[in-house]
């Protein structure tokens, strides 16, 4: 299940529905009122939701575009370039979820005082609506407050552990590791004791998570120590620089041979490690864009003798020799790794199209929209509505006006924001393209896209907004 809750994508695992019921299976197999599994499904729902809302709202404070996923073990909000926020940002969106729950506990709290008759026992003959408001108000209370502590016991990957991850800095890996093995197999333990097998297991796997950190860290620390000193950079002969820049100038000019012949000229001079390997990128590129993808795989080996080729350009070379899966994961790790240029985004997007993953392909596109043409940004809009990804699609239109200011893309925003179920938000887009000298009426009232704004509440503001056009008498 997918939808756009105030602009944000949100994508629902059918194992988060399964896992959610089977947590109160005890309702069930007690022959209790069966129909107050539904409430605590929708408690948990709704509750998660809030939760992961304060991580999105906090991410979007600082600039970001998240999404969030409900899966099996619960929720996940994530947005490219987290690594880009300082450490008192991350401590802040890390608890901004449990902070969102907690608001909304206190506020269902301050409710309980108004009406204690909300948690009072129940006769033995309570209605159904009784039962459900009630078992929907405790239920409230626990998830969100009692859940919310939970969260924050310092323990990897919960919030409480990215806190502690985050305070303690990227050099501290170690203890960071060390402090989240010890909590969680503390918490697994006692939860196995008294018999919470459910909370016993997410700590369980926390812990085995926290156990292979604590490794990499020590591998990773070990070789570190084992390492000889680094020699200082070679400086380079100026000749050779200056015919590196020329020939990197070709390459993006689109002078391959010229920028080929050039590299090879480097080469032939038994240049430095540092200006080899430079000039081996150039070739294997000169070589690439020239449909010689064989010639280019040779340059790759040729590199990787002396250190790391470009993922673009074994990605590219993937594609060329039709290993669009393996194409995939190379330009998905580069993208992993902070890489964002065109040349690993372009061709990752046209993957993502054609293997039907549009809306995912849209998200990499908003990622970085900022660096890429408006005609570009148009193209994916269209390619994301005509596969009904409407979310994205309006929302890269929305960016794309917001950059250039031109009425039609807010209006092409407003077409996909109402066939995803918002038409008050098509309403306000339509009319920042008034605004922006949008005039066309006939378009409006005729655009089929536009159905739900003709025929809503809000038909008379639209009608405001662009006057029918009238037939003369």
């Amino acid at each position: 299940m997918r939808f756009s809750l105030f602009g944000i994508p949100v994508e629902i695992q059918m194992s988060f529905w399964l896992i959610a019921a089977l947590l109160d299976i005890d309702t069930v197999l007690r022959g209790q009122h069966k129909f107050l599994i539904l409430v605590w499904v929708a408690v948990v729902f709704f509750s998660i939701m809030i939760h992961e809302l304060g991580h999105a709202f906090a991410m979007m404070r600082h600039g970001m575009r998240p999404e969030i996923t409900l899966h099996m073990l619960g929720g996940l909000t994530s947005s490219h370039g987290m690594n880009r926020l300082t450490r008192r940002q991350r401590i802040f969106v890390s608890f901004a979820g449990p902070l969102a729950g907690f608001a909304l506990a206190a506020l269902v709290f301050l409710v309980t005082i108004v009406a204690p008759s909300l948690v009072a026992p129940l006769p033995a003959d309570a209605g159904k609506v009784s039962l459900v408001v009630q078992a929907a108000v405790l239920q409230l209370l626990w998830v969100n407050f009692g859940w919310g502590i939970i969260n924050l016991i310092p323990v990897l990957p919960l919030d409480g552990g990215h806190i502690l991850e985050d305070i303690l800095g990227p050099t501290r890996t170690r203890i960071t590791a060390t402090l989240s093995l010890i909590a969680g197999s503390s918490v697994a333990l006692y939860c196995l004791s008294t018999k919470q097998l459910w909370i016993a297991f997410i700590f369980g796997l926390a812990t085995l998570q926290s156990f292979q950190r604590y490794r990499a860290a020590t591998q990773e620390r070990g070789q570190a120590k084992g390492k000889a000193p680094e020699k200082p950079e070679e400086v380079l002969d100026p000749a050779i620089v200056a015919q590196l820049k020329e020939a990197k100038e070709a390459l993006d000019d689109d002078r391959y041979d010229e920028a080929g012949t050039l590299a090879e000229l480097v080469l032939s001079e038994e240049p430095p490690k540092r200006a080899r390997l430079a000039a081996l990128q150039i070739l294997g590129w000169a070589h690439l864009l020239e449909d010689r993808p064989q010639e280019a795989a040779r340059i790759i080996k040729a590199i990787e003798r002396d250190g790391q080729p470009d993922l673009a350009m074994v990605g590219a070379i993937m594609l060329a020799e039709e290993r669009e899966d393996e194409a995939r994961k190379v330009l998905e790790r580069a993208r992993s790794q902070g890489d964002d240029r065109k040349e690993v985004v372009g061709p990752l997007i046209q993957i993502l199209v054609r293997q039907n993953e549009v809306a995912r392909a849209a998200a990499i596109a908003l990622d970085i929209v900022d660096t890429l043409s408006e005609d570009d940004v148009r193209q994916m809009a269209s390619i994301a509505f005509d596969h009904e990804a409407y979310a994205w699609s309006s929302r890269l239109s929305e960016a794309v006006f917001e950059r250039e200011g031109k009425a039609d893309d807010a209006y092409e925003a407003a077409r996909s924001r109402a066939l995803d179920g918002d038409p008050s938000g098509a309403l306000i887009l339509l009319r920042r393209a008034v605004a922006a000298g949008f005039t066309d009426a006939a378009r409006v009232w005729s655009d089929k896209a536009l159905e739900a704004l003709r025929t809503s509440e809000i038909a008379a503001e639209l009608e405001a907004l662009v006057p029918r056009e009238r037939p003369a008498d």
